[in-house]
């Protein structure tokens, strides 16, 4: 590992997953940080979650650090099976921010939280000297209560298992390189929400039979599916004609020679279902605003821990992931 940390240890990557193994994780080692979840699940079933946000640009299509900093927040409760509730709001702000643009944001913040049914109650504000900062971080806690009877587990995957994106997938990471860089990106605009309405149709048809779920935020629906199914005994075939990818995400993603399929999404989510389940998730899942184009896209075997791409022609090879960063400064 580099003696020094660079911008791809905060990527989403192979290096940020290694720091995060050797260097942090291996300092607080505990039961409950064992698995590395997004949202921890404690004894007492609290469901708790931290994260920072420090974008660029801070305005975007489809949202901004405020809007953004609630729903991944949010999204990380209910990907660990939580019903969130509370979240803590933490401002770093560089001198010389305008009022007008943190009350934009704090409004923001403000209307996303009414959308998750979740109150700000509690935080703290710094502000560091002009130069220090980029314009503002916001960190953001969230604490909710485990969801009674939602059990998700990977020791729970079983060989036919579906899995499942819940629509188009690199919105968010596109739009944001787009427009920092001032790049003519059409209508794309970021997918960043709140994927309660997403979650809670899932578990009202496949209730037993949702295994997993995570979002697909640094790395990726391919990055984030890599870590599902690693140090597993199954392995994902995931088809590469099935990933949902919009005209204008593909045309950005060429453009920049990215792989679409590891650039974050703010409001997409990757779960495993069982097979007998996957078509009435779709169906249902098609019908919410943002998750149209739900599908499909792969299949739990027998194996090593490993996944593979299938092409169009049957072809498989090995998925590997990107050692740092496509994306910087995304989230």
């Amino acid at each position: 590992m580099s003696e020094i940390i660079t911008l791809a240890h905060g990527g989403g990557g192979k290096m940020q997953n290694d720091l995060i193994r050797n260097e942090i994780a291996t300092r607080f080692n505990n039961n409950i940080l064992a698995s590395l979840p997004d949202g921890a699940v404690t004894p007492e079933n609290l469901v708790i979650s931290s994260d920072s946000f420090v974008i660029t640009p801070r305005f975007f299509p489809g949202g901004n650090i405020g809007k953004l900093a609630v729903a991944g927040t949010v999204n990380d409760i209910l990907m660990a099976g939580g019903v969130p509730k509370y979240l803590t709001c933490s401002l770093i702000i560089e001198e010389g921010l305008e009022i007008t643009e943190l009350r934009k944001i704090l409004d923001s913040m403000q209307a996303e939280a009414l959308k998750a049914n979740v109150l700000i109650v509690t935080g703290d504000t710094k502000v560091v000297p002009r130069g220090s900062g980029d314009g503002i971080y916001i960190n953001t806690a969230g604490v909710g209560f485990k969801r009674e009877g939602m059990e998700l587990d990977r020791k729970r995957f079983t060989a036919g298992d579906k899995i499942i994106v819940s629509g188009n997938i690199g919105e968010h990471g596109l739009c944001v390189m787009a427009n920092r860089y001032d790049l003519d990106c059409g209508a794309l605009e970021s997918d960043c929400q709140v994927l309660k309405n997403g979650v809670e149709t899932v578990w009202s048809i496949a209730k037993n039979k949702l295994k997993f779920m995570r979002d697909a935020t640094r790395g990726g629906v391919l990055g984030i599916i890599s870590e599902i199914f690693e140090n597993t005994p199954f392995n994902g075939v995931v088809e590469e004609a099935k990933l949902p990818v919009g005209k204008e995400v593909a045309a950005i993603a060429k453009l920049l020679g990215i792989d679409p399929g590891f650039a974050a999404c703010e409001g997409c989510f990757v779960t495993v279902v069982a097979d007998d389940a996957a078509e009435a998730c779709i169906k249902a899942l098609q019908t919410l605003p943002k998750h149209e184009n739900a599908a499909v896209i792969g299949t739990v075997c027998e194996g090593n821990g490993s996944v593979e791409l299938q092409g169009e022609w049957g072809a498989l090879r090995k998925l590997i992931v990107p050692s740092g960063d496509q994306l910087p400064r995304i989230c």
